[in-house]
């Protein structure tokens, strides 16, 4: 990779660091305060989904009609900012509304971040490239993911929330510091078109991202991949939390949760082997889903825990290659000039379908159980086989 990407890649570690340090530390420290707290946390989670919600087709818009790079500096500097104003606030009362305010703010800030880095990737990193550089990425967050609560934890019993908060800035600071040390010829800015903000002018470039991705079938058909995917996701993040009732082990759940980070490190570490094709990654979707289904089977006829707990492990490193290979699909396939609609479009469509996940595992009654697995196993496996026939179809016509 490039030097240029070198410093993205470090910019976004960072970042991430800093977004885990944040969340551990805040809602930890919100939760302290008994009921009060409860009712505050609630808020503070809720406001940052509706936000997502609202703004993410005008992140993407806004991500396509300016300077990425520029976004993404100044949704730092803003994080910095603002984190290091909240450390300052005098009482604890007005410390709970600063940190719910905060909140609000970086939602706002990744809504227009969030697309602006993943659309921005294509032009710092060579298209051959792109699959190692995501790869990288996911070890990094992954080692991030796992190590992360544990400094956090440390951090906030050290220094306290104050101290969290200054730190929290000092990430946000040094993701900046790395952002602005990407050296890049300014033609190569493809998306600096615009200098000013026109809000019909960004509407009308929403509605057409919705036209680019309606009329580009290979897009549609990786969006709606991405839409089904994640409702059995959902689904399966709902079910998890009682494994340890449904797999008889106390440590049933946090067993699978650390599997599932084992699975990731490992399944992005073995990504940069696999090629970047559909076929390739519509089969590890599959094994994804044969992974889910093992957790279930192999307790349903008797077998050892460990074995359902091998197939979380095999699930999550097939997810992470899948995954991988899905936004390394969409880098190399979207036109520059449409990608962070794009991808603003495929984060929207899934917030909004994972509730129907949750709603379904909540109204069917027998929901937790262990067949539960085997059929949200199955719907990732269906999903899979049937994009893949569909996908081999489209390929012998053409």
């Amino acid at each position: 990779m490039n030097q240029n990407a070198v410093k993205l890649l470090l910019s976004r570690a960072i970042n991430k660091l800093g977004d885990v340090l944040y969340d551990y530390g805040n809602t930890t420290f919100i939760a302290t305060m008994g009921a009060v707290g409860q009712q505050f946390l609630g808020i503070y989670q809720i406001a940052e989904l509706v936000i997502s919600i609202l703004l993410n087709p005008f992140g993407g818009a806004i991500s396509d009609r300016f300077t990425r790079r520029k976004i993404l500096l100044w949704t730092d500097g803003i994080g910095a900012l603002v984190c290091l104003l909240v450390a300052f606030f005098p009482s604890q009362t007005m410390m709970i509304y600063g940190l719910i305010g905060v909140n609000m703010a970086l939602a706002i800030s990744s809504a227009f971040s969030s697309p602006s880095y993943k659309a921005y990737v294509p032009e710092v990193v060579g298209k051959d490239d792109l699959v190692r550089y995501n790869s990288d990425l996911e070890t990094v967050v992954q080692i991030i993911k796992v190590s992360a609560p544990l400094l956090a934890y440390w951090i906030l019993q050290l220094v306290g929330i104050r101290m969290t908060l200054v730190i929290d800035s000092l990430t946000f600071l040094l993701s900046f510091l790395a952002l602005y040390l990407i050296r890049q010829p300014e033609a190569l800015e493809e998306n600096s078109r615009a200098t000013d903000i026109d809000f019909k002018g960004i509407l009308s470039d929403i509605w057409e991202g919705f036209t680019y991705i309606r009329n580009k079938r290979d897009i549609f058909f990786l969006l709606i991949i991405a839409s089904l995917v994640n409702i059995f996701a959902a689904m399966l993040a709902y079910l998890l939390p009682f494994s340890g009732r449904l797999l008889h082990q106390d440590t049933a759940y946090a067993t699978l949760l650390t599997m599932a980070a084992v699975g990731a490190l490992i399944g992005a570490f073995l990504a940069r082997q696999v090629a970047n094709h559909m076929s390739a990654m519509l089969l590890f979707l599959i094994l994804s889903g044969l992974g889910i289904v093992i957790i279930g089977l192999a307790a349903i006829i008797g077998l050892p825990v460990y074995v359902s707990y091998a197939g979380n492990l095999l699930s999550e490193a097939s997810m992470a290659i899948f995954n991988i290979h899905f936004f390394s699909q969409v880098q190399s396939r979207v036109d520059k000039r449409y990608m962070g609609r794009v991808i603003s479009t495929i984060y929207t469509v899934a917030i909004l379908l994972m509730p129907l996940g949750t709603l379904s595992m909540t109204l069917w009654t027998s929901s937790i159980s262990l067949w539960s697995f085997i059929w949200i196993g199955l719907g990732f496996i269906v999903i899979g086989l049937a994009t893949s026939y569909y996908a081999s179809n489209k390929n012998g016509k053409q």
